[in-house]
């Protein structure tokens, strides 16, 4: 029987980088943030789901608008009530891919899925096993704004929306300090 191992952690943890070297090392790796990306792309009914709730500028020439979309969801003062339904439309699309993905790789040992709303999004619930990849705060700070070229409040703002870590910790079944296998 296929094993699904769940990869999860906070902005900037490293959970990525544990997901390429499983991936480099032959395991199959569902990257649940790229594929979410793809099905927003690429199916009609979640596309015209998040033009509804949010308005045509999500898309532009036929291209999501991730710029348009956070300022949307992150705005103080409708943000938590626009994220939530923004995933409701999005969360169980990718739910239902997860599955098809599974399924087409039966015959795999192990599977492993990356996503950093593990937990949230509920694709912990097909998942055998989860590893929560951690590092500390101020060096998941400094990849952040390296990597997105944005500032330290901005990436606070992102961390405080996100799962808290102890809570992230507390629901895993195994924790990866970034950096160490």
């Amino acid at each position: 029987m296929t094993k699904l191992i769940g990869i999860t952690g906070g902005i900037g943890s490293g959970k990525s980088y544990y997901a390429r070297k499983r991936a480099a090392e032959g395991f199959p790796v569902y990257d649940s943030d790229a594929e979410a990306k793809r099905i927003v792309e690429n199916n009609p009914e979640v596309r015209e789901a998040i033009i509804a709730l949010l308005g045509e500028g999500a898309f532009r020439n036929g291209k999501y608008q991730p710029k348009y979309v956070i300022g949307k969801v992150f705005d103080e003062q409708s943000g938590a009530p626009l994220l939530q339904r923004l995933n409701a439309i999005i969360h169980p699309a990718v739910l239902a891919d997860l599955q098809e993905w599974k399924t087409a790789h039966r015959d795999a040992e192990t599977l492993f899925v990356e996503s950093a709303i593990l937990f949230e999004s509920g694709l912990n619930e097909l998942c055998d096993e989860v590893i929560c990849i951690t590092a500390p705060e101020e060096v998941r700070i400094a990849r952040v704004m390296a990597r997105d070229g944005v500032s330290e409040a901005e990436v606070c703002a992102r961390m405080a929306r996100q799962m808290p870590e102890d809570e992230r910790r507390r629901r895993s079944d195994r924790i990866v300090e970034s950096g160490r296998d």
